[in-house]
């Protein structure tokens, strides 16, 4: 997996699928909301799987840090994976090029 940050972006590619691909996205995000990002958007390329880690993270960065996090997934099968979690609206999800 790979991590680039762009602005208030980050652009993950490959997939999450591990502890430390989980604490590279949290160490990212961090590092955005150090330098005062309140609006974060992850743009997941191409991973059908997004670790509990991670969502248990992104969590409580709505909740408990009011951070806005709006994620856009390139593969369906995330996609249907989060709508069947309940967190399409929590993570204002959508499908790229779509």
């Amino acid at each position: 997996m790979r991590v680039e940050t762009k602005g208030n972006e980050l652009v993950i590619t490959g997939n999450i699928k591990s502890v430390e691909d989980s604490v590279k996205i949290k160490e990212s995000i961090v590092g955005m909301m150090t330098q005062g990002v309140k609006n974060v958007q992850l743009r997941i390329m191409d991973s059908l799987l997004l670790t509990s880690t991670a969502i248990g993270f992104l969590t409580k960065l709505v909740h408990q840090d009011e951070l806005k996090v709006s994620i856009t997934v390139g593969d369906p099968r995330l996609y249907l994976l989060l709508e069947e979690l309940h967190l399409l609206q929590k993570f204002n999800v959508r499908m790229l090029n779509g």
